[in-house]
């Protein structure tokens, strides 16, 4: 098991978006924290009022955002959504996909979660509000609200949790645990 606390996370800050990386990304290279089996990014984005990602391309990558607070403009493929706090946006990259993602307000701050991960790694995303019961050879937990309980340890926003072993695990707390799992999959690297 490994503790990342939010503030041993990679900061990085340009054009209105501050963004906390828990693994290696852009100038922040690190060759010992490049993923955690098919997880190769989960970065927490705060974007003010207009801001956001210019037209860029994806390949081979699965991508799970999640808006904490706030509304997600995506733009792809000559079509716009908006993605709304408390839902989730999911893209397979299997073949290239080029996009936009911007703040859809002009007052508001977006904050939200984005997780990538290798194509096809059949990785389940489960948004847990309360106590619960984990039992998966292969968990990622990210803490986006409250304060929770895993084993003797307290988690606070920022915080996440790597853990590979075959035995259940209890978190308790409230809030908003993000939590990928994987059925079958013990690889560390």
């Amino acid at each position: 098991m490994k503790i990342l606390r939010a503030d041993e996370r990679y900061e990085s800050e340009h054009d209105g978006i501050h963004t906390w990386h828990c693994f290696s990304a852009g100038a922040h290279y690190d060759p010992d924290n490049l993923s955690f089996g098919p997880l190769l990014g989960v970065d927490e984005h705060l974007l003010q009022p207009g801001a956001g990602f210019a037209e860029h391309a994806h390949r081979g990558v699965e991508i799970i955002s999640w808006i904490a607070e706030g509304h997600l403009e995506h733009s792809a493929g000559g079509q716009t959504q908006v993605i709304n706090p408390d839902e989730s946006l999911i893209q397979d990259t299997s073949e290239v996909l080029e996009h936009a993602e911007r703040n859809a307000s002009s007052t508001e701050q977006l904050r939200l979660i984005q997780t990538t991960l290798a194509a096809d790694s059949d990785v389940t995303f489960t948004v847990l509000r309360a106590a619960g019961e984990l039992q998966a050879p292969w968990l990622h937990l990210f803490v986006v609200e409250g304060s929770w309980r895993f084993g003797d340890d307290e988690l606070q926003p920022g915080d996440s949790v790597r853990l590979t072993d075959d035995d259940s695990h209890v978190v308790d707390g409230l809030g908003v645990l993000l939590v990928l799992s994987h059925p079958g999959l013990t690889d560390q690297s």
